[in-house]
């Protein structure tokens, strides 16, 4: 039986994500050879990004100005659509769309990515052209990283009629033709998608109702993280199950095997670990939860991803030292849900991993796209790159953990590390001990110096509106970055705010009160909600916070 996995829209089209090759990997291993991966979202956006996609729509541009703005079979009255449809034109006509995408994609393919003028022209290109492009569908809108609709990810009713939406949806037109009938001539009888933020989900839903209108018979499953966050969500009658047939929760390696054995035999759900689906009436949750013996996988096969459309001028290809969060006590995170337990990958097994990835792939670029790793592992795995000569170049994610010292952080760059990737949160004291992060400014200070001075690239992570934050509080983050010249002047420096979302499952609601939140609740249409409106009776409302997140996203 053939087996056809799917990432689809909308993500980082820079490199390709982790989930599918660990499969692909896997099920080969396991003697599984008929699967194939596609990376929609860099394939979706590759072809938006093309001088024929501009052409196309200049055509339907123009016909539904000779139509008075309206789309093809719909007749409504939309106030403003003459208009949006008009600015569409202008827009690709005298900024020269035509010739612009198609500099924009190459220069972020190339050397033209590293001139910053070059690299910032082209991305403000490829906004005003998604921009531009997404009016089509309005009120919907399309942008590099994400995408939004009228309608709710977190309503299984609105993702239902998304789906259906031919108006509005533009992946139901992205997806039509080349896409769809690629994916259906190869007959596959399991096809999975992996879903693992929310900007994929109307994208995820839009193509398995694509794909079951043309064969019901072939079992959908999606899996991810954003699915093992709803696992209470989805027990009962659920209206999703109309578009697929089934859910993979947390780690997929051997579920997803169990699922083609089953599929190929008895089908018999009930012996699939980490499985939800429909059995009669019913909703079945196949517990207890599988973990992974991340010791027994082998490197991750990229074979069937199209290398040449990531948005980079080198070739970066994901892999793992550890899964799961040592650390695990952040109050305002949930991803600890995603990995039940935390696990280190034998070093050994990371190194023959690299060298198999170098040899098969061509590339001497990695992340590690780990949680953090652990600062053991870093450096024991810097030490064996240095004794072992191995020339790759590579970043990975870790904590501003005080046992990470100026000697460690120097050998990992004498092993190739460029870039290391910290999640900051804030530098006020209050909130980093409310953040239960286990850090001290001072610990930052001196790991952010180490780093300068070894020529490591720093990314941070901060949030802005932390319950009882202040605003003078999330302007003390701000000014401790901004104020740190060496920081701010360090080739690849980069820092990216986050506003605060009080999320499903995150250590802070166990006990909400001691961060002065009040009335917590999500609108009872959204049955997929990842996270809850709130109240506070400290610090910033949740609208000052956005207005201060705003302020420091522009003045960063």
């Amino acid at each position: 039986m053939q087996i056809t996995l799917i990432f689809p829209p909308s993500w980082i089209p820079s490199q390709p994500f982790l989930s599918l090759p660990s499969l692909q990997g896997f099920l080969k291993k396991e003697g599984i050879h008929d699967v194939s991966i596609r990376d929609l979202n860099i394939e979706v956006m590759d072809t938006l990004l093309s001088k024929k996609r501009v052409e196309d729509t200049y055509v339907k541009v123009n016909e539904r100005i000779r139509r008075g703005g309206k789309s093809f079979g719909n007749d409504t009255d939309n106030s403003g659509e003459t208009e949006r449809i008009e600015w569409v034109k202008e827009v690709i006509e005298f900024e020269n769309m035509f010739q612009k995408v198609e500099w924009a994609k190459a220069t972020l393919k190339s050397e033209g990515f590293y001139d910053i003028n070059d690299y910032v022209e082209s991305w403000k290109i490829i906004d005003r052209w998604l921009q531009a492009y997404g009016m089509l569908y309005y009120p919907s809108e399309i942008t590099i990283t994400d995408n939004s609709m009228k309608y709710s990810v977190y309503s299984s009713s609105d993702i239902i009629k998304a789906a259906d939406d031919e108006n509005e949806n533009p992946y139901r037109d992205l997806f039509q033709g080349h896409i769809l009938d690629s994916i259906v001539k190869d007959g596959p009888s399991l096809v999975g998608i992996s879903v693992t933020a929310t900007s994929q989900v109307m994208p995820a839903f839009t193509l398995a109702r694509l794909l079951k209108e043309r064969n019901k018979d072939t079992h959908i499953t999606m899996g991810g993280s954003v699915f093992t966050k709803l696992i209470d969500n989805l027990k009962g009658p659920h209206k999703l199950f109309e578009l697929v047939d089934s859910f993979i929760v947390f780690e997929g390696e051997h579920a997803l095997l169990n699922l083609i054995e089953q599929l190929d035999g008895k089908k018999d759900f009930s012996k699939v670990p980490n499985l939800v689906y429909r059995d009669g009436n019913k909703t079945r949750v196949n517990e207890p939860f599988h973990i992974e013996d991340i010791n027994s996988l082998p490197t991750p096969e990229y074979y069937g991803f199209p290398f040449e459309s990531y948005l980079s001028p080198m070739r970066v290809l994901p892999l793992q030292s550890s899964r799961g969060c040592y650390w695990r006590k952040c109050t305002f995170c949930n991803l600890h849900i995603d990995n039940l337990r935390f696990r280190l990958r034998n070093l050994d097994l990371v190194l023959e991993d690299i060298e198999k990835l170098k040899e098969e792939y061509g590339t001497r670029y990695m992340f590690f796209s780990d949680e953090c790793m652990p600062v053991k592992q870093l450096d024991n795995l810097s030490l064996r790159l240095i004794e072992e000569g191995n020339d790759v170049k590579w970043m990975a994610g870790v904590r501003f953990d005080r046992g990470l010292t100026k000697d460690i952080i120097q050998k990992a760059r004498d092993a190739g590390c460029l870039k290391m990737v910290y999640g900051l949160e804030s530098s006020n004291k209050r909130i980093l001990s409310l953040m239960e992060k286990g850090i001290e400014t001072e610990t930052i200070k001196s790991i952010i110096g180490y780093c300068l001075d070894s020529g490591v690239a720093i990314h941070m992570y901060i949030i802005v509106g932390f319950p009882s934050e202040t605003r003078e509080e999330a302007l003390e983050t701000l000014d401790f970055i901004r104020s740190n010249d060496g920081f701010i002047k360090s080739r690849g420096a980069s820092c990216l705010p986050c506003l605060f979302e009080l999320e499903k499952y995150a250590p802070i609601m166990r006990d909400p009160g001691k961060y002065g939140l009040t009335k917590i609740a999500h609108p009872k249409r959204d049955d997929m909600s990842l996270g809850y409106f709130y109240e506070t009776n400290k610090g910033m409302t949740p609208d000052e916070a956005c207005n201060v997140y705003g302020y420091v996203k522009r003045n960063r």
